[in-house]
């Protein structure tokens, strides 16, 4: 934004609970920063009766209250019903509120997958990973690929992967790769896979599924070299001097986040 203008309204005695993401806002400027950073969170979860409520009895703003509700009672277009929040406070100049407005537009007449995988990655960004692994289940159940094409749904699976694997959920998170790797082939995706075998699979099983998907020994050898790279190197680093005092459990989750940290990206 090149700039925003505050007003005087003041903030709520009690805040809004945005239920997606798990967090409070107090004013109508922070309402604002919401919307304006999390375009693809804005839904049901946000855009409904309650938060007009909110905004009518915690911040006094009764007519704007009351135009809300209208939208909501014709069911009119989301811009309809976010456009005058931002013009209550001012919160963004002219030019830029119609460059939001045309970004929610766009977000309206896009496929109802791909905005479920645009709010799914937003989820994970904010560390919500069960949430966003409910939103990538939903497009798969309904997965149309001549709609969306086979790379979309690629991308979904690992995407997947990178939500399972912040959750310490190491084999769902492999087989979420192998099989986007068995949609699309891909070879960023199937090094992904190798790194994370393991980190799960005993030295035995690890080698029989080597075996069984015929995987490069050189390129899996690399792969896992990587892994206790990335290990050893968290081992060396951030907690390195507290080593000796950190009971063996937490020794192994401080190791299980620098890994996945450095391994998990996601896809857009």
């Amino acid at each position: 934004m090149a700039g925003y203008y505050l007003c005087e309204v003041p903030r709520a005695q009690h805040p809004y609970y945005i239920e997606s993401i798990r967090m409070n806002i107090w004013s109508i400027e922070e309402l604002c920063y919401y919307m304006w950073k999390n375009v693809y969170l804005i839904d049901e979860m946000l855009i409904n009766v309650s938060l007009c409520k909110w905004i009518e009895q915690e911040l006094g703003l009764d007519a704007l209250a009351a135009a809300l509700r209208r939208v909501l009672d014709k069911k009119g277009s989301l811009d309809e019903f976010v456009i005058p929040i931002f013009r209550q406070c001012g919160y963004v100049k002219p030019a830029e509120l119609s460059y939001f407005r045309e970004q929610l537009r766009q977000v309206q007449v896009e496929p109802h997958s791909m905005r479920r995988k645009m709010k799914a990655d937003y989820l994970v960004n904010y560390g919500m990973y069960t949430g966003a692994l409910e939103e990538y289940e939903k497009i798969l159940e309904s997965r149309s690929p001549g709609r969306l094409g086979i790379q979309f749904y690629a991308t979904v699976l690992e995407n997947m992967a990178t939500a399972y694997a912040r959750l310490f959920r190491f084999e769902e998170a492999a087989d979420c790769l192998w099989n986007s790797y068995q949609t699309l082939k891909s070879r960023k995706v199937y090094e992904k896979y190798l790194r994370l075998l393991p980190l799960y699979l005993p030295e035995n099983k690890y080698y029989s599924r080597l075996e069984e998907i015929k995987a490069d020994r050189d390129l899996a050898a690399d792969m896992r070299a990587d892994t206790q790279a990335v290990i050893q190197e968290a081992q060396s680093s951030t907690f390195a001097q507290e080593w000796e005092n950190i009971e063996l459990l937490d020794k192994i989750e401080q190791l299980k986040r620098e890994y996945v940290k450095n391994t998990t990206n996601m896809e857009r």
